[in-house]
């Protein structure tokens, strides 16, 4: 294909590392100048990269873990060299048991994190410049070089030039060739922009045909402080606090009706149902590998708990939400004729291609479900007026998305969330 032979582009977090080691090679250069020791360029420039994090919660504790790494590991850098070990071998031997105390210093400080950074800096410490004329010089220096490296890190990393983003309207994205696309380097950029975009208050969700475990699993990593609206506007669910706001169930004798037909077609259909703010997917003996494959990958989601037919109760208040088929496509399209035909205006019907070959969907679910319409309930919990929706479907969204989605889409909402000066 032909995005294989494309290639990332340079973005900014590439430039800012490169100007943030040449900040700490202009500063080596400064202290040369200066009585205060010269240091070593490379170790500020490791500290710099160290803290090139995405996001700046993350940029601060890379940043800490590092001091930290480097103070205990100078610490015991320091009692290395008072020691005055005098045979070279000896005291590589005594490095490395000095290695033990260096660690569980970490341990009972609960640094872990900070244990090889510890180490990196002892062993550069004992290894290396025990024997200098002046190592207590280099322990100063040391840690002088990493504290430079860091303050030149968090400030080249945090700056951003200032803007100010639109925070009354929502805007709602589509998942497949919309936010997410097949190119695999934009995946990484879409989730940080987004989620920068959600840390400056832009109001952001997904609505999507995907479950509620498929959303969680293709978002991870996003973080969505908004309802998302899932399967097809069957569900409004609130994923930051794990709890549904607003659903669309199956009439139950159209549903009923339904399950009826699809058993006589002898086929096996999965029912979706909501009880009791759980979600549980009750299923049959399977009928071909599509519907293993489908129970497989499915059943692993701590949000969609599959249960056997048999232990079902009909009459415990549960509300049907969806109900899968997973058949082979002719086979769809004589179910599907009979369901319009006996069930016509009692429920909505919609067909497509699965991801396992030779075999389609059919998905069944209450007539006034509809994400247009899951949308407008949500607007009416949130008290929302402004909305904005991305799509790959002509002339049904806002933002016409036609060219694969990924970064594109990511960027056009940073466009149009911007609020230029005046």
């Amino acid at each position: 294909m032909a995005y294989n032979r494309q290639v990332p582009v340079i973005g900014g977090r590439i430039l800012k590392s490169a100007l943030a080691s040449v900040l700490c090679i202009l500063v080596y250069a400064l202290r040369t100048q200066l009585p205060i020791g010269n240091g070593i360029p490379f170790y500020s420039v490791l500290a710099a990269l160290w803290c090139m994090q995405p996001y700046p919660d993350t940029t601060r504790r890379m940043a800490a873990q590092r001091s930290m790494g480097t103070l205990i590991g100078a610490a015991y850098g320091l009692v290395f060299i008072l020691l005055g070990i005098p045979s070279q071998l000896a005291a590589y031997l005594t490095a490395g048991a000095f290695v033990i105390p260096v660690i569980y210093t970490c341990v009972l400080l609960r640094k872990q994190n900070a244990a090889f950074f510890s180490c990196v800096v002892f062993l550069s410490i004992s290894l290396t410049h025990s024997f200098d004329e002046a190592p207590y010089l280099f322990v100063l220096n040391r840690v002088l070089d990493t504290w430079i490296g860091i303050l030149i890190g968090i400030a080249v990393n945090g700056f951003h030039l200032p803007e100010k983003h639109d925070t009354a309207t929502l805007y709602v994205c589509g998942i497949d060739s919309v936010l997410l696309s097949d190119h695999p380097y934009h995946i990484p950029y879409s989730k940080v922009e987004l989620n920068r975009l959600i840390g400056n208050g832009v109001q952001f969700t997904v609505s999507t045909i995907h479950t509620l475990g498929e959303v969680i699993w293709l978002m991870d990593g996003v973080k969505l402080q908004f309802p998302v609206i899932v399967m097809d506007g069957v569900l409004l669910y609130h994923i930051a606090e794990s709890r549904c706001l607003a659903y669309e169930a199956l009439a139950p004798d159209a549903a009923e009706q339904a399950e009826q037909i699809i058993s006589a077609h002898g086929l096996h259909g999965f029912v979706t149902v909501l009880l009791d703010e759980t979600l549980l997917t009750y299923y049959e003996d399977f009928r071909n590998d599509a519907e293993r494959s489908y129970y497989e990958e499915h059943r692993k989601s701590p949000y969609c708990h599959f249960v056997r037919r048999q232990f079902r109760n009909a009459h415990s208040g549960e509300q049907i939400l969806r109900l899968t088929v997973l058949a082979e496509a002719d086979q769809i399209t004589a179910l599907q004729a009979e369901l319009s035909e006996q069930l016509s205006g009692q429920l909505r019907i919609i067909c497509y291609p699965s991801q396992y070959e030779g075999y389609t969907y059919l998905k069944i679910m209450g007539v006034n479900a509809t994400k247009q319409a899951m949308l407008r309930r949500m607007q009416e919990i949130m008290q929302i007026e402004n909305v904005v929706t991305f799509g790959s479907i002509p002339g049904v969204y806002d933002v016409y998305i036609c060219d694969g989605g990924g970064n594109t889409t990511v960027k056009k909402l940073k466009k149009l969330s911007h609020i230029k000066k005046r």
